[in-house]
């Protein structure tokens, strides 16, 4: 039995070296405010991965933030665009914020979308964060030519094998009633550039959980 506490014990501290290494890379930041992507392309409805909705969609807000998420199965298109809310995996209504299979946030250079993508850490895994490249097409239109794994495990890897991947491009869906904003990682104070805005975000959320817990 010690040797498994000592086991966890070591994976858990090499987690938390893993973290720090993650938040030493995380240079991309929640400024605040709005992002200006909406000059750039339409954002009110998601961007399927492939024609089949079980693969999944990505959705920017103008806040700087990005998610990929999954679709309840057997729904129409139509009904997702009248009500995506509704139509996503694990979203159940105003009480459930946390919804996203992974949450990330994005910078805007020129033509192209950067964005750092978070896998969410738990017991014996740790925080990771890969970035992705969307070039924007037009405004309904997006491709993904960029994939990279960013930490020093990977280094070795990407010395031979190019991140540059170009896939087919990914056309925007409108919908209605899209799911907020509120995720795991605007909750970490690292991710925001200034700690007054996380501040007054998570101020929001206490708020929120208040108001829940009299209904």
């Amino acid at each position: 039995m010690k040797y498994i506490v000592l086991f966890i014990c070591i994976l858990a501290l090499s987690s938390c070296f893993s973290q720090k290494e993650v938040i030493k890379s995380s240079t991309i930041k929640i400024e605040g405010g709005t992002a200006g992507i909406r000059s750039l392309i339409n954002i009110d409805g998601y961007y399927p991965i492939s024609s089949e909705l079980r693969y999944g969609a990505i959705t920017f807000f103008e806040d700087g933030t990005w998610v990929y998420f999954g679709f309840k199965s057997g729904i129409p298109i139509e009904e997702i665009k009248k009500n995506m809310s509704e139509s996503v995996l694990n979203w159940s209504g105003n009480k459930q914020i946390r919804w996203g299979v992974d949450w990330g946030v994005y910078t805007i250079q020129n033509d192209t979308i950067i964005v750092h993508s978070y896998d969410k850490p738990a017991l014996l895994k740790a925080l990771a964060i890969s970035e992705i490249r969307y070039k924007v097409v037009d405004k309904n239109t997006i491709q993904r030519i960029y994939f990279r794994i960013i930490s020093k495990a990977d280094d070795d890897y990407y010395k031979t094998n190019s991140p540059w991947r170009y896939q087919e491009p990914m056309h925007f869906t409108p919908a209605d009633s899209i799911p907020p904003s509120d995720n795991w990682l605007k909750e970490n104070k690292w991710i925001w550039r200034n700690e007054s805005d996380w501040k007054d975000y998570m101020q929001k959320v206490e708020q929120k959980k208040k108001q829940f817990k009299k209904k």
